[in-house]
């Protein structure tokens, strides 16, 4: 018998485009992203993806926001891309699609990137040290980046921000660094990792 998807939804861009249809499992993801309709939907088995990003763009005009645009990328091990968006324009749609947004970056954590998230904790408590989106993760602390050195981790603060979440060592704050949610792949990942460590810990503030 086929699969029965856990999450799926008709997607418009904006109001010119057509219905495309987008299916979340345990086990893949699937979304109608051709022009043609005649063509197969882009299908990423679970095992090969390795990255997402999600975000608001706001839509400038003269002198004030216009509108948004509600972005959802998934990235597999091949650097192709599935690429949500859904766009709203002075308003319109605005509550119905923030609510889909929302529902559809859950259903992505709950069936494809908590499990991810677990991956890395499991690697953490068997003392497997690990690099995550440019950050070195061992038993004694963490690396920022290729510059900093290494930060133990009792010594390593945290701030959470609407768009974005930062980590830096408590002893020199301005050397920081930022995880953008809607730039950077893998953002929530990182900071559901560096959370979870924290917490075991007993480190959060």
């Amino acid at each position: 018998m086929p699969e029965s998807p856990l999450f799926q939804t008709a997607l418009k861009s904006s109001v010119f485009d057509r219905i495309r249809q987008l299916t979340i499992s345990e086990t893949y993801i699937e979304f109608d992203d051709h022009d043609l309709i005649s063509k197969l939907p882009t299908r990423f088995s679970k095992e090969e993806i390795g990255a997402f990003r999600f975000g608001v763009e706001w839509i400038r005009g003269y002198s004030f926001a216009i509108g948004r645009i509600y972005c959802i990328d998934v990235r597999n091990n091949q650097n192709k891309i599935i690429k949500l968006r859904l766009k709203s324009i002075y308003g319109i749609r605005r509550k119905q699609l923030t609510d889909k947004y929302i529902n559809i970056v859950n259903a992505l954590y709950e069936n494809i990137f908590n499990d991810i998230s677990r991956q890395y904790l499991a690697l953490f408590d068997n003392q497997v040290d690990f690099e995550l989106e440019g950050m070195q993760f061992s038993q004694r602390g963490v690396i920022l980046n290729t510059k900093s050195d290494l930060v133990d981790w009792e010594q390593i603060g945290t701030g959470k921000h609407k768009t974005y979440f930062t980590i830096y060592p408590k002893a020199d704050p301005s050397a920081y660094r930022a995880f953008e949610y809607l730039h950077h792949w893998n953002a929530g990942i990182v900071y559901s990792v560096l959370h979870q460590i924290l917490k075991n810990k007993g480190l959060l503030n």
